[in-house]
């Protein structure tokens, strides 16, 4: 399973975009997001930018472009070394 990456999602943001992003979601500065730190922002009222930065990440999820988070999609970009139940051998990769 790979990463995903902005450029494959064919959204062009700038460093300053993915910038704020990250300082908005990363809550503990760890140089990701995770789920809890994802819908923690999403709770707030979307201002319209803010529900573009919404859309933009939905479109990084919707690997398919079918307007809809499909299980494949999410195999396609979720990296398990991540969670801390993998971390701990508790999950497998399977």
């Amino acid at each position: 399973m790979g990463k995903l990456q902005v450029k494959d999602i064919r959204i062009f943001p700038k460093k300053v975009e993915i910038q704020a992003l990250m300082k908005y979601y990363d809550l503990n500065n760890d140089g990701s997001v995770c789920y809890e730190e994802f819908i923690s922002g999403m709770r707030d009222e979307l201002t319209p930018r803010r529900k573009n930065m919404v859309l933009k990440a939905f479109a990084m999820l919707d690997k398919s472009g079918t307007g809809s988070v499909t299980v494949q999609d999410i195999v396609q970009i979720y990296d398990v070394s991540r969670n801390p139940d993998f971390i701990e051998k508790r999950l497998t990769r399977d």
